[in-house]
């Protein structure tokens, strides 16, 4: 690792910038002008569909792809643009893997010690005890990578990476490949481990729950474009584009018209001035809007103009009962009070009253 770059004393100030970030292979545009700034110790998440731009955006971080357009600076000092693109061996950057990339030749602890070369013996070994220590793995300090589960070897990666105090760590989907229990279990003990090394760090991930959970902030990326960069919670009370209304904010997607003050819909009507964004709509035009399943009810007091849908399928999803209707190419899924309350193939009036619900631009 390169000692250009000192350790920021203050968590407030910024670690990592990227401005105006841009890559294109051949005449495919890949991303498009992703600029954002770091604070010290903050961990990001990028996540997006695949195709999306989220592991080309880690690389060039990495300096394993070329710097096309922009440049990245940490600690306010140049790290890459496209006149100047060190390789990642000269960058004060950590990076994991889904494949951990371990050493099958080295022991766990020659493993985490191959980034410190250039610390005397006992110092190397001291460092390496704390670390293994810390992710309760000091016993296996002199087995090989092959003879470790998939959680461990993961571990391994982490504080290997950590070992040299980079002053940024990227990680690239390092819990794929492990089981979901034992993902959830390490994604946990990850964010504690860089919180308390104050370690800033950006993570790609394709799962929404694991983003969540990880993250101080995310940045949501579709088709190369950063649609949206936020906390968690902002991500899920006020989503900024139909991927995120779905993906994290779990939205299910209606058409419908403007009609009056309501807006209709294949399953009923909702209150106009109760939608985000609907302030400047007009009669009869066509919308689309994220409606929460959860919102929705059952109506008790029915009128002339209520739409009938039939129960398709009832299901429990781990916390609810909900009931599916479909109409044409559209489908909502609400709770329901009760498993009892309807049976499949019963013919229901929705109740859009106190719905939640945001309009897609």
């Amino acid at each position: 690792m390169g000692q250009y770059w000192p350790r920021s004393i203050s968590c407030c100030l910024m670690s990592i910038q990227l401005n105006a970030v841009s890559h294109h292979f051949g005449q495919l545009r890949v991303l498009a002008d992703i600029s954002l700034s770091l604070q010290d110790g903050e961990i990001l998440c990028v996540l997006g569909p695949s195709g999306s731009g989220k592991s080309t955006l880690l690389r060039i971080i990495a300096g394993l792809e070329p710097m096309q357009s922009g440049d990245i600076t940490l600690d306010s000092a140049l790290m890459a643009n496209s006149a100047h693109c060190p390789p990642p061996e000269q960058r004060p950057i950590g990076l994991v893997f889904q494949d951990h990339a371990l050493f099958p030749h080295l022991t766990v602890a020659q493993n985490v010690a191959f980034g410190l070369g250039r610390l005397a013996a006992t110092q190397r070994d001291q460092i390496v005890e704390q670390l293994l220590n810390r992710v309760g793995l000091a016993a296996l300090a002199q087995r090989y990578p092959h003879t470790l589960s998939g959680g461990q070897q993961q571990r391994i990666a982490l504080v290997r990476a950590l070992a040299p105090k980079p002053r940024v760590m990227l990680l690239d989907e390092p819990f794929a490949s492990v089981d979901t229990p034992l993902r959830r279990q390490l994604r946990q003990d990850a964010r504690q481990e860089l919180k308390q090394t104050g370690t800033t760090t950006i993570m790609v991930t394709h799962d929404p729950e694991e983003a969540m959970a990880m993250a101080d902030r995310i940045l949501v990326l579709v088709e190369g474009e950063a649609v949206q960069l936020d906390t968690p919670q902002a991500l899920w009370q006020q989503p900024a584009h139909r991927f995120v209304a779905e993906t994290i904010a779990g939205l299910q997607t209606l058409r419908g018209k403007v009609t009056g003050d309501h807006i209709a819909t294949a399953f009923g009507e909702l209150a106009i001035d109760a939608i985000r964004g609907a302030s400047a709509l007009t009669d009869g035009q066509a919308i689309t809007l994220g409606v929460r399943g959860s919102s929705v009810r059952i109506a008790n007091d029915v009128t002339e103009r209520a739409a009938y849908s039939a129960v398709e399928d009832i299901r429990f999803d781990g916390m609810h009962w909900t009931a599916l209707v479909k109409h044409e190419d559209q489908q909502l899924r609400f709770v329901l009070d009760h498993k009892s309350q309807v049976q499949t193939g019963s013919q229901v009036a929705l109740s859009f009253t106190d719905v939640e619900a945001v309009l897609y631009s």
